[in-house]
């Protein structure tokens, strides 16, 4: 059995979250390619910018027992306040392992902690069907698929 546990990312972790970008597998769905150091260092500080001005969410390191396993999300959705925004990335030797669905039920909880949430949303490449079947089977359900800046975009969503 896991015995997860989330640590905001704090200003000496930029290591171990460059290790989590600096990957073409785990980025292949986001970026398309492993971050760059620039990129990272770049994406680094805006996380610790929400990380500060977030009480309830922000971007967290994730372990199981003493194992950096990945990261994950929980913010207020930019498009809409009532809705918070879940996601996750696991480095590649945690794939198929169950962790995926664990970690996302987990952010789940902590968005259902914000009194303001009506909603969770969870977006995907529609090309990811690994993410797709972890957030559908945490309850969402997908409510577009279309392009958004450019960009293939799939959003599921679940009411609170």
């Amino acid at each position: 059995m896991y015995q997860l546990s989330y640590i905001k990312f704090e200003e000496e972790d930029f290591d171990l979250y460059h290790r989590i970008v600096n990957s073409d597998a785990v980025m292949k769905y986001v970026t398309g390619e492993a971050s760059s150091l620039d990129r990272s260092e770049s994406r680094f500080k805006e996380i610790l910018s929400t990380n500060k001005s977030q009480t309830l969410g922000g971007y967290f390191k994730v372990y199981d027992r003493s194992q950096l396993i990945g990261l994950g999300k929980v913010e207020i959705y930019i498009k809409e306040e009532d809705t918070v925004e879940v996601g996750y990335l696991l480095m590649e030797d945690f794939w198929g392992l169950g962790y995926g669905y664990q970690v996302c039920k987990d952010l789940i909880q902590f968005a259902r902690n914000n009194e303001l949430a009506k909603y969770v949303i969870g977006i995907i490449d529609p090309d990811n069907i690994a993410s797709k079947k972890i957030l559908t089977k945490n309850g969402l359900e997908s409510y577009f698929i279309g392009t958004e800046n450019d960009i293939p975009t799939e959003k599921l969503r679940l009411k609170l």
